[in-house]
């Protein structure tokens, strides 16, 4: 199973910025999380961050589909070597930007994740957690 979870981004302007990651919950071992992270000045990809790993989605979540002739553990598959390829190419490439992550050479953990899932052949379904969230889907 594939879940697109949302929480209260810490230090967010006026309280009002939502922090998004995958979190993810292959057939065989332990679930896996993927987000986006500020390091430094750039746009980190984490693979299970610990703040991440445990947290309560407590502005909302989404189940991602596998996408049609994909099994659920497939598509679990999928999406961490997906992840994994993303951190491996991505990790500290773009500028972070939690408010205009669509500039060129910016992003945020909005971004992160349509990348993932994106690579896994997959697409987002329509959510809009509470908060602001650019660049969510």
């Amino acid at each position: 199973m594939v879940i697109l979870k949302s929480h209260k981004a810490m230090g967010s302007f006026l309280g009002r910025g939502t922090h998004v990651w995958l979190e993810i919950h292959p057939s065989e071992g332990e679930k896996v999380t993927f987000s986006g992270a500020k390091v430094t000045r750039l746009l980190g990809v984490i693979e299970n961050l610990k703040k991440d790993y445990h947290k309560l989605a407590t502005r909302g979540s989404v189940v991602i589909i596998p996408p049609a002739g994909v099994s659920c553990s497939e598509w679990a598959e999928r999406v961490i070597e997906a992840g994994r390829e993303v951190k491996q190419t991505m990790h500290k490439k773009l500028k972070f930007n939690s408010v205009f992550p669509s500039l060129s050479g910016h992003g945020n953990c909005c971004t992160i994740v349509n990348l993932i899932v994106d690579r896994a052949g997959g697409e987002l379904p329509e959510f809009k957690p509470s908060g602001f969230a650019p660049g969510l889907c």
